[in-house]
């Protein structure tokens, strides 16, 4: 488990392990916040992001966007509770997690934040979107059977489907390849959870990753050939790389007592989003893709920015 957990429990888990009702973020001091942007990221790019800026009292997050250099932040939403966990389509639209309700439930929108569509309606849980290439559907773990499995819908939310049946695990974090053919998930089916990969219909699965630790949130590259991931496998959490078929690890991050979670790849493959606690309190950052060039894109000395999405 992570310790980026607000201690009232009330939200979903950014980087937690277990994703069953969950929270965002870890209670911490309150204050103003800057948005001074602290170096280029090498992409002319947009990101879209969670953070608790604009609510310094209450640390629930709403959704902003960002270009890759840390300039011309927007804020697109603005509702109680948290809204977290967003991937942008290649129709440009956005899906994310919101608590704004009550429970979890997944929601879309434009970039701009209009044309805001709850997709799914339940007293479950249903978290963590990730849009089919096409944007035709969205897969998303969800607690509404019991146990945490995936699910895969129309983008409209109609005609949810389960993929994963392992009545005694948690599978969540779906993650679909970018030619659509198959879906990356994690699951502790066999233990601690590790990477699988299974067919987009939720057939064959395949352990890709093994290890003490936890292997959490497959990011895809562009070309499908590798993916990126946080494990706390070498004590606290850091980013790795891997290729699609579970060979070629590499070890991306390396700060000692410092935590690095939920890498997300830029459309041209050359750069990986995240956020880190490396500076202090929780910020987005980008790298090259072999872990070199890391460059801070967001500065809210009192708040926290988490789950950095590249627009594809």
């Amino acid at each position: 488990m992570t310790p980026l957990v607000r201690s009232s429990r009330r939200v979903f888990t950014v980087c937690t392990v277990c994703c069953a009702a969950s929270s965002l973020l870890v209670a911490a001091a309150c204050g103003s916040d800057e948005n001074t942007p602290t170096g280029t990221g090498g992409s002319s790019s947009r990101l879209v992001f969670a953070s608790s800026r604009d609510n310094p009292a209450t640390f629930e997050l709403d959704l902003y966007t960002v270009n890759a250099d840390g300039s011309d932040v927007r804020r697109i939403t603005t509702s109680p509770g948290d809204d977290g966990e967003p991937t942008w389509s290649t129709t440009g639209r956005i899906a994310f997690t919101s608590s704004r309700d009550g429970n979890n439930e997944i929601y879309s929108m434009n970039a701009d934040g209009s044309d805001v569509q709850r997709l799914t309606n339940n007293t479950a849980n249903d978290q963590q979107p990730s849009w089919s290439p096409d944007g035709s559907h969205i897969a998303f773990a969800s607690n509404r059977d019991g146990n945490f499995e995936i699910y895969v819908m129309n983008a409209d939310g109609t005609n949810p489907v389960r993929l994963t049946t392992a009545p005694s695990s948690i599978e969540n974090g779906p993650r679909w390849s970018p030619d659509g053919s198959r879906i990356a998930f994690q699951s502790d089916r066999d233990g601690n959870f590790e990477i699988y990969m299974m067919n987009a219909n939720g057939t064959s699965p395949v352990r890709l990753t093994n290890s003490p630790g936890d292997d959490l949130f497959a990011s895809w590259a562009p070309t499908g050939q590798r993916f990126a991931f946080h494990s706390n496998r070498d004590g606290n959490f850091e980013l790795y790389a891997m290729n699609a078929d579970g060979t070629g690890l590499t070890r991306l991050t390396n700060v000692p007592g410092k935590n690095s979670y939920y890498p997300s790849w830029s459309s041209d493959g050359k750069r990986i989003a995240f956020h880190s606690d490396r500076d202090g309190n929780f910020e987005i950052y980008t790298m090259a893709a072999d872990g070199s060039d890391v460059v801070r894109v967001t500065n809210s000395p009192d708040a926290f920015d988490v789950f950095a999405a590249w627009r594809p």
